[in-house]
């Protein structure tokens, strides 16, 4: 089945969204289907990772200012007001600043 020229593209279901690291003074783009622990070690910003999925806590980092979409399941919601797990995290904002 062909798609017609005219047809629109769905809307991506993840936006981009900048981190900003406030002790390091660095800004760095999360793309759609990025996520923030990859973009931070290809930035040299070392960041411990396990399971990738949001279950172990070894990525989980302070963040300082922005919404962040949790979808980790290893934070309480008391956590959750302080901390990220930035293996699966997501911003519902343009901007995240961590604690880096």
């Amino acid at each position: 089945m062909q798609i017609p020229a005219t047809a629109t593209p769905l809307p991506a279901t993840e936006q981009a969204f900048e981190l900003v690291l406030a002790r390091s003074q660095m800004r760095l783009p999360v793309e759609p289907g990025e996520s923030m622990a990859d973009v931070l070690l290809l930035a040299g910003v070392a960041i411990d990772t396990l399971c990738e999925q949001g279950v172990c806590g070894t990525c989980v980092t302070r963040w300082l200012d922005g919404e962040p979409d949790h979808r980790d399941s290893c934070l309480s919601t008391d956590e959750q007001l302080t901390h990220v797990a930035v293996c699966c995290a997501r911003s519902h904002g343009p901007t995240l600043t961590l604690d880096l």
